[in-house]
């Protein structure tokens, strides 16, 4: 494939007056002895046609035609769309965080699905969040009151609707994922301002587990672009990719841990005893809780269902009674149908259409004993209030 700089080249060509050809025929030739690819040319700048007079050898006046071409090369031009790039790390401010509980019991606040992202109104450009910035609120406020020892965030925190393969694309999900990376950056370090700081040698205490909406932005650059995927900076060889969510919601400046590897990837939150099996979050391991408690023997907390649900069941094992739970733990998104969902559709404007899915709003908050035994409760948010421990809790 030809290569080329930007300039004016050249190419002369005798033809007969009138001929309205010689432009292009002259273009043809300097392309082809120039050895340059048509598809390497991203624009034209701009085309001379001029006639230069000279004598031959029998003195008798010749005229030629001349063609003058400026180009610029595909790689010069921008982007059709603006680059996703890393969010700006944020700079926490802790304020006075209560003292740890004395106990020996240890916490976990879990967060589902919040799937951050916008619309974007065409008529003035204004963002509309998919996130329930009510629900964050009060779910925030619940762990601050819980004082844990760990945030877990179950899944789906971005949801990437400029990069879904499965609901159609919408020109109001153009240029909105920036502004979406930005506010869940924001989210974490709401998270570590809970937790406190992360310092050397501790244990991690900020958790995302990767979902199958954050899973789309890998997918997308393995479809389109697949030698962009795992492409690390040539100073951090140990980085995340560059285009991956870890990497564009700055994890590593903020403390947060990333499980990936969906739908395989899991944390173990509780390590069980002699009467219950450990506990396991995980983004998904089915949508019916019942079937995932019956066919894993194991107990899981997920969210992707955006519902609230909890299964038990009790195994004999070696003569002694053992409990699998499985919990689906709802959302903290948008119910009323600004969530691109099989159930949902803009109309001709390209607005949202009102309408209410069957999910629920809640987090998890998970005790463990010291002899690994644990219980799980869900705390239901509703119109941006809930009710937990006597207290109320609200946006």
């Amino acid at each position: 494939m030809g290569t080329f700089a930007e300039g004016s080249v050249k190419s002369e060509m005798s033809v007969k007056p009138g001929d309205s050809t010689a432009g292009l025929g002259a273009i043809a030739d300097l392309l082809k002895r120039n050895n340059i690819d048509p598809a390497d040319i991203g624009r034209v700048k701009r085309i001379s046609a001029w006639q230069s007079a000279s004598k031959d050898a029998e003195g008798d006046i010749q005229i030629t035609d001349l063609v003058g071409v400026q180009l610029s090369p595909t790689w010069e031009e921008d982007p059709l769309w603006p680059v996703v790039q890393p969010t700006t790390p944020a700079k926490v401010h802790y304020g006075r965080r209560p003292s740890p509980l004395t106990d020996e019991y240890h916490r976990t606040v879990l967060f589902p699905d919040p799937q951050i992202g916008y619309w974007r109104n065409l008529d003035n450009g204004e963002l509309i969040a998919m996130h329930d910035e009510e629900a964050f609120s009060v779910a925030l406020n619940i762990a601050r009151a819980v004082r844990p020892d760990r945030i877990v965030h179950l899944g789906d925190f971005l949801d990437l609707a400029e990069f879904s393969s499965k609901f159609a694309v919408h020109p109001e999900f153009a240029f909105t994922t920036q502004a979406a990376i930005n506010r869940g950056h924001e989210f974490l370090a709401e998270c570590r301002a809970i937790l406190g700081p992360q310092e050397d040698g501790d244990d991690p205490n900020l958790f995302l587990l990767a979902g199958n909406h954050d899973d789309r932005l890998g997918k997308a650059v393995l479809s389109n672009a697949i030698a962009a995927l795992r492409l690390r900076r040539a100073d951090a060889p140990e980085s995340w990719p560059a285009m991956s969510v870890p990497n564009l919601l700055a994890l590593d400046s903020i403390g947060c841990e990333y499980i990936g590897g969906y739908p395989a990837g899991s944390l173990k939150l509780a390590d069980g005893n002699k009467t219950q099996t450990p506990l396991y979050a995980v983004h998904e391991r089915g949508l019916d809780v019942a079937k995932v408690a019956k066919q894993q023997r194991q107990s899981y907390v997920q969210g992707h269902a955006h519902r609230v649900a909890m299964h038990s069941e009790t195994y004999e094992l070696d003569g002694e009674a053992i409990d699998v739970e499985a919990w689906s733990l709802g959302s903290l998104c948008r119910r009323d149908g600004f969530v691109p969902s099989v159930k949902g559709s803009p109309d001709d404007r390209g607005a949202p259409v009102k309408r209410f899915e069957s999910w629920q709003q809640a987090v998890g908050v998970l005790t463990v004993a010291p002899d690994g035994g644990w219980t799980l409760e869900a705390i239901r948010i509703r119109d941006g209030r809930a009710f937990y421990g006597g207290k109320v809790y609200a946006a």
